[in-house]
């Protein structure tokens, strides 16, 4: 059995008797900093508030602008099709292959991010992106389409996983749910405000000139974080040793795993033995701004070389419980907004409503405030109640702490997609149609929110690698979705198709509350094999 190893997830997040040495936040003498920082004033954990801000605003504005890159054309589809002669079928399949592509090529930039910084990552993804999306103002065949939509994909997907390990790069545990839900509502609102500006743009210019406007958009920002954006990647040596909570079962740790627990790891209430290592100073001073700027140089010389590993080890943790968990659960809201983005068009610009393209690009409003309700559920919302399900334990949190905000999904889900699809089969006024898409819209963040938030959380010292496998398994289910919804609609029937989509949002939300009571049981039974990969990886701090 497991139960003498820690309990991967599992930690000290409150020191209610305030007798740990563990540092805590300023004016929350009871908050535990978890991952604890090191004692380099360039740990990103030790920035300043104005510091982390200014780069938390361009970790944002990266992720908004790239889901308008991808997303701005998603109103002129009917134009598209009658200027290229390219179907909307075919167009949404295009799509499929991007959001696909995004997943899969998390592979290649997410592992490059890890060992050479984030940084040029995130600028050669936004160069790319606006170079792919101006040779979309010129495609006129569904091949060119789907080579184009697929390299749009390769180079956008930082905003899948690489954006997430920045925030863990610079925020604590307790305020990561909050970091997240302003990163899903950048994320969201650029994807659903980016069509109502360019349906008026493309009545007034045509569908090209949005293309042309977000590539000169994306090739400023470029520009913009070459200056403005600071490396959060900083390697914490491993001599570094937090304090070790044990079970009271437990009987010794292996001394191997001492040196890559952070911040405890516990299995109980109770507290057994604390026990810290002097942290090593570091040598080197304090970065100056023109050497912010370089472009390499950022890798510690202690820093594991994991490229290759770090993608095989995404596939051997698709094996793991809780990446599954979190897979299916993340995949499944990518599936509803692909199924939503894909029959938007038909439904509100055919009969009865006949919509014009400025008019199904105002729809979005609708789906901008469902986002933002989201956004603060699983966002602000699940940082408070995982503290306080905390402090009733004695202190002790557990992932599985903000999936409590399941409850609001499974209300709005079905709501959503009664009133979307079978509102839309039997002609209501199109308020009731837009109504439910913002309900639809509701568990969009919520489901990204919460399943990141919580992989991060269970994972957290492979938490990079966590992430990949989780978008694998997130945009295979949308490509899935974006490449059917079309002919489940023809074949089904928009009725028939999204009281299916209800069901099955339905079941997969009620699952959150059978995972909220085997969670940890899951956890447990991977413990063995996840320090046993931390060990061989060298993969104890970030």
């Amino acid at each position: 059995m497991h139960d003498s190893l820690p309990v991967p997830g599992t930690v000290q997040q409150l020191d209610l008797d305030s007798n740990s040495p563990l540092g805590r936040t300023r004016g929350q003498n009871d908050i535990v900093l978890i991952p604890r920082p090191s004692s380099h004033p360039d740990d990103p954990l030790n920035w300043s508030r104005r510091r982390k801000m200014l780069n938390t605003i361009f970790q944002m504005a990266w992720c908004f602008f790239a889901a308008t890159l991808i997303s701005g054309l998603s109103s002129s589809y009917l134009l598209i099709s009658e200027d290229t002669g390219i179907s909307v079928a075919d167009l949404s399949t295009g799509n499929g292959l991007m959001y696909l592509f995004m997943g899969w090529g998390t592979l290649l930039t997410q592992n490059l991010g890890q060992d050479f910084g984030r940084r040029p990552i995130l600028l050669l993804g936004m160069l790319g992106s606006s170079l792919m999306v101006i040779w979309s103002a010129y495609i006129h065949s569904v091949g060119e389409w789907y080579v184009n939509r697929i390299l749009l994909g390769i180079f956008i997907s930082p905003q899948e996983a690489l954006v997430e390990l920045c925030i863990a790069d610079v925020q604590f545990a307790h305020d990561r749910g909050f970091h997240m839900g302003i990163y899903n509502w950048t994320l969201w609102c650029g994807a659903f405000l980016s069509p109502i500006a360019g349906g008026f743009v493309a009545e007034s210019l045509g569908w090209r000139w949005i293309q042309y406007i977000l590539a000169i958009i994306g090739l400023c920002f470029t520009v913009a974080t070459f200056f403005g954006f600071e490396e959060t990647m900083f390697f914490r040596q491993v001599n570094i040793q937090d304090p070790i909570i044990y079970a009271p079962e437990s009987t010794e740790v292996p001394s191997s795993l001492k040196a890559t627990v952070d911040n405890g790891c516990v299995d109980d209430k109770k507290q057994k033995g604390l026990e810290l290592t002097p942290v090593i100073a570091e040598t080197h001073g304090l970065r100056t701004y023109p050497q912010k700027l370089k472009l390499w140089g950022f890798r510690h010389p202690s820093q594991p070389f994991n490229f290759v590993r770090s993608i095989l080890l995404s596939f051997r943790l698709l094996c793991f419980p809780t990446t599954i968990f979190s897979g299916l659960l993340v995949g499944s809201v990518l599936a509803w907004y692909n199924a939503l983005g894909g029959s938007m068009a038909e439904v509100l610009g055919g009969a009865p409503y006949y919509f014009t393209t400025e008019q199904i690009g105002l729809t979005y409003f609708a789906s901008v405030i469902g986002v933002s309700i989201g956004c603060y559920f699983s966002g602000w919302l699940s940082d408070i109640l995982a503290i306080r399900l905390a402090t009733r334990r004695q202190g002790i949190k557990e992932p599985e702490d903000r999936l409590w905000m399941f409850v609001v999904a499974l209300i709005a889900h079905p709501v959503g997609c009664i009133l979307y699809g079978v509102g839309a089969s039997h002609h209501i006024p199109w308020i009731g149609v837009v109504i439910g898409m913002a309900f639809i819209c509701i568990t969009l963040p919520m489901g990204s929110g919460l399943a990141i938030t919580y992989i991060i959380d269970s994972q957290k010292e492979l938490a990079g690698e966590s992430i990949v496998s989780v978008i694998l398994i997130r945009n295979t289910i949308g490509f899935a979705f974006a490449y059917a919804v079309n002919p489940m609609i023809s074949n089904m029937g928009l009725q028939n198709t999204f009281i299916l989509i209800a069901v099955l949002g339905s079941v997969l939300w009620s699952g959150c509350l059978l995972w909220i009571k085997i969670g940890k049981a899951a956890r447990r039974s991977i413990s063995k094999s996840y320090w046993n990969i931390v060990e061989a990886h060298g993969l104890a701090a970030h």
